[in-house]
């Protein structure tokens, strides 16, 4: 494989990874605006642990989850393709259902240790934010 080629199929694969991220965190977006389960830590969970009665929410109630569901979707999805990408390009560019499983497995094991608690699932939105506003900031301040 030629460094051009190499090139193409690197330029190929991250954008794949983020277009993934992308198009996923929407997805979790919507799940966040319609989902009756309050996010951790926010005030209507407070609230039901405090009077222990389960109430749902109301669609687009909670704007945390929002951004929760969307940071946790679009990391998902982001390494599922991070992963089976990444192994496609050191395997030459062959894209089949090996790399898939490969992926599918990176992502069992994120789930088991970033996914594993609030704290840590916390951490891991406040990353991808700061990444995202990163990525704009340079995109804008560039030269």
């Amino acid at each position: 494989m030629s460094n051009n080629e190499l090139a193409k199929n690197v330029n190929r694969y991250l954008s794949d990874v983020a277009t993934s991220f992308l198009k996923f965190s929407c997805v979790g977006g919507v799940w966040g605006c319609f989902n009756p389960i309050p996010v951790a830590g926010s005030t209507q969970a407070l609230m039901i642990a405090k009077t222990g009665k389960f109430v749902p929410l109301a669609p687009f109630s909670s704007l945390a989850s929002i951004g929760y569901y969307g940071g946790v979707i679009g990391c998902v999805a982001g390494v599922q393709r991070f992963i089976c990408g990444g192994i496609a390009v050191a395997r030459g560019g062959r894209h089949d259902v090996l790399n898939e499983i490969f992926g599918v497995g990176g992502v069992y094991i994120y789930m088991r240790t970033i996914l594993s608690s609030d704290t840590r699932v916390l951490w891991n939105n406040r990353f991808v934010a700061g990444a995202l506003v990163g990525t704009v900031a340079y995109a804008n301040l560039a030269p």
